[in-house]
């Protein structure tokens, strides 16, 4: 079985008195219309991601959409909460999960829009996500689909959430097909009894929610819990090297199909959910800026995300900066490649 550290082979916060209007919701997608005072954007915008290969690669695949729209910006230094980076107005763009964002902003003063006043925040701890936001509701409490609809209902000041993309970076569990086979283990139902005898590994942003949603929700006590680094949670070493028998990652993570893992059905429900989400600020930010964000946004499936994360993996890895460029180009996404 291969790792997928191996080759990858074929593979200021000013308002302009602006809103946003939730005009649709389809599944995981949403459709945002942001009414702003002014059609261009006359400054240089800011983007901010994470530290890690795939969200430096996103970042860098919105900032080559905004130039190629005539919209100047740049990669601002890695942050570990990017969310915070533009609530401070220290950055104009961040892309982050759904639920993280649902937390941080339902925390602004008159923030709460009418969709969520009938449900709890959720939680927003993927696991080998760092940086996340804590949240009063246990992971999973919120679907994507409510989770998204609770996020664009929110009333901001000076900000606006933007088109959410179907990708998602929502944590998961999973384990060799040996030990599925061996275990007779396929979903977070079976569990309960074999969790005595099962190692898990779970980093160390996602341990403190998903171990009580794991006792909650799947009646499984672990024979042990192994913490992991973020950088092995994005990896896939620790359960193909039975260091661990079940291993919590993310959605995105290609070690899971090039590995051949096998996803536990139901463990979407131990998670928070959290689909690919643009943040900007509305300061100065015009049409052609927020058009050509919804315009990547819109083309950013699963598979997508997991080819990202692919290209940025791996002794042969790319520079997020070109993988961004190649796919941008595959996808014809760019007027002038």
């Amino acid at each position: 079985m291969m790792d997928n550290t191996l080759p990858r082979g074929v593979r200021g916060l000013r308002t302009l008195g602006l809103g946003a209007l939730l005009l649709a919701l389809a599944g995981c997608t949403s459709v945002t219309e942001v009414h702003t005072s002014q059609a261009q954007t006359e400054r240089e915008l800011v983007l901010v991601q994470r530290p890690d290969a795939t969200s430096q690669a996103l970042g860098h695949a919105y900032k080559d959409i905004l130039a190629d729209a005539g919209v100047a910006s740049r990669l601002a230094p890695a942050a570990a909460d990017p969310i915070a980076e533009v609530l401070a107005g220290r950055a104009d763009v961040a892309v982050a999960g759904s639920s993280e964002l649902l937390a941080a902003l339902g925390k602004l003063p008159g923030a709460q829009g009418a969709a969520s006043e009938s449900a709890s925040t959720p939680a927003s701890t993927p696991a080998g996500a760092a940086g996340a936001s804590d949240a009063s509701a246990a992971p999973g409490d919120l679907d994507a689909a409510a989770t998204n609809k609770q996020l664009h209902a929110l009333t901001l000041k000076g900000f606006a959430v933007l088109d959410t993309a179907e990708a998602e970076r929502t944590g998961t569990l999973v384990v060799t097909a040996a030990t599925s086979a061996g275990q007779k283990l396929a979903g977070i139902d079976q569990l309960g009894a074999l969790c005595p005898r099962l190692e898990f590994g779970i980093s160390r942003a996602a341990r403190a929610s998903l171990v009580p949603a794991l006792a909650s929700k799947a009646s499984c006590t672990p024979k042990s819990v192994a913490e992991l680094t973020d950088e092995q949670a994005r990896g896939v070493l620790p359960v193909i090297s039975d260091a661990v028998q079940v291993q919590g990652t993310t959605l995105e993570n290609s070690g899971i199909p090039d590995n051949a893992l096998v996803v536990l059905q139901n463990a979407g429900s131990l998670f928070a959910p959290e689909s690919v989400t643009p943040l900007i600020t509305t300061d100065g930010v015009g049409q052609d800026a927020i058009e050509a964000i919804n315009k990547l946004s819109a083309e950013l499936k699963q598979e997508d995300l997991l080819e990202l994360n692919r290209m940025v993996s791996g002794r042969d890895a790319l520079a997020p900066q070109k993988a961004a460029a190649d796919w941008l180009a595959d996808k014809s996404l760019l007027t002038v490649p």
